[in-house]
């Protein structure tokens, strides 16, 4: 079975995938996920300089991961859900799927199984 795959940029995947591939990053993305916050109030709870957030959230907001809205003086930084939504959604199904537990992703071998397994199955795809 052949995936036809919308043509892309190596180059945007690898500037979209490199702002994700940064701990400081990611943990930014979770610091956000409840609601807006200050380069202060990030940098307070991942106990950082302000300068190091500023620096480390540049890639995330040139990518639109995260965005920002002036209030006041400042600007409070939020996630874009329009992105962050269904790339959980995306990771959340691999990981139970591939990674259960978060042990280890399943080896190529079983993966091809796996996989042959899966490609045997009638799909059956509900839009709304």
């Amino acid at each position: 079975m052949l995936i036809e795959m919308k043509p892309f940029s190596n180059e945007a995947y690898y500037v979209f995938f490199s702002a994700l591939a940064n701990r400081t990053r990611l943990a930014i993305i979770d610091v956000l996920k409840d609601y807006p916050k200050t380069i202060l109030e990030i940098s307070e709870i991942l106990d950082l300089k302000e300068k190091t957030i500023t620096d480390t959230l540049k890639p995330l907001v040139d990518c639109m991961i995260v965005d920002s809205k002036k209030t006041g003086k400042e600007n409070r930084y939020f996630l874009n859900k329009e992105i962050i939504e269904p790339l959980s959604e995306m990771l959340a199904f691999h990981v139970n799927k591939y990674c259960p537990g978060l042990e280890k992703c399943i080896p190529p071998s079983k993966l091809r199984e796996y996989m042959k397994h899966e490609a045997a199955k009638t799909t059956y795809i509900e839009h709304e």
